[in-house]
């Protein structure tokens, strides 16, 4: 019991931090994007650094790395820390231009993006439910390109990046400590090249832009923390329930914080989006309902 409440406590509080850091993303909007993504990266492995000194872990970071390379594994780790890259990058370029709204849709579309990854890539069958969740969600996408004449690109790309990310975490999986310090490894000396070539100056845009800078590191590292408490004490379906806090948090944090305006365009695509969305968390507990009995018929 103790365990379930500290791994349902650990999903709340990294979901809610998910969920506002587009808030402070947003004070970080003098800052160009990806100089704010070239100083996220550096100070997360700063951070990290830290946190694997005071555990005296680094020597589990370099047997994993030997471990990869001998397994030929290392080049989805590559892979993967370019997504996460790209998936911070977009995040980070949409909430500080004024895009929070279609950032959240991102995070919305995300879970059944990823029962499509599913059904392309691992082979996966798909429930009559989840067939229809995803017909609602490409409706939802057809009516917001219909809107805005284009398709929403940073919308899909966002929730793609991580999507795929999440597809080779399944592949390799590593505790998180070590997974996010290889990723940052990978992409630090891009992330330090880019620095040194840019013309911005961190110290530039004043004393509390210089701080949130820094502190962008421990804004990635503790919500990653937090989830990895919460995977382990948690049970599967009740994280997929509690993701939807993320969006939910960033769709409220930009209407009511960023004063971003949500009108009945955007009404009827989020509508389409929430009813895949619910038709999808239904057939999953229902299912697992179903999974439950079977297991307590077995057990009698």
């Amino acid at each position: 019991m103790k365990n379930k409440h500290l791994g349902l406590s650990s999903a709340l509080a990294a979901y809610i931090l998910w969920g506002m850091l587009g808030v402070f993303w947003e004070l970080l909007s003098a800052v160009p994007a990806m100089d704010t993504l070239a100083y996220r990266i550096v100070w997360s492995l700063a951070t990290i650094s830290i946190v694997l000194t005071v555990q005296k872990d680094w020597h589990n970071v370099w047997e994993t790395i030997v471990s990869l390379t001998k397994n030929r594994k290392i080049g989805w780790i590559i892979l993967s820390s370019f997504l996460i890259s790209i998936n911070w990058f977009i995040y980070i370029y949409m909430v500080t231009h004024h895009q929070a709204t279609e950032a959240s849709l991102g995070y919305y579309i995300m879970p059944l993006m990823n029962v499509a990854v599913a059904l392309i890539f691992l082979h996966e069958s798909l429930s009559r439910a989840k067939i229809i969740a995803l017909i609602l969600v490409v409706i939802g996408v057809v009516i917001l390109t219909i809107q805005t004449g284009s398709l929403p690109l940073n919308t899909l790309l966002m929730a793609g990046s991580f999507c795929f990310y999440g597809l080779i975490k399944k592949q390799v999986q590593l505790p998180a400590t070590i997974s996010l310090t290889l990723e940052t490894l990978c992409v630090a000396p891009i992330a330090v090249i880019y620095l040194l070539a840019t013309p911005h100056v961190m110290t530039q845009n004043g004393l509390q832009v210089t701080i949130l800078l820094i502190l962008s590191g421990i804004i990635t590292i503790i919500p990653l923390l937090l989830f990895a408490v919460a995977t382990k004490n948690t049970d599967f379906i009740t994280l997929g329930f509690i993701q939807y806090l993320n969006p939910t948090i960033q769709l409220l944090m930009a209407i009511f914080v960023l004063h971003e305006a949500f009108n009945w365009n955007k009404a009827i695509v989020f509508l389409f989006i929430w009813s895949g969305i619910l038709v999808f968390i239904v057939s999953s507990l229902y299912n697992y309902r179903r999974l439950r009995q079977i297991k307590n018929t077995v057990k009698k």
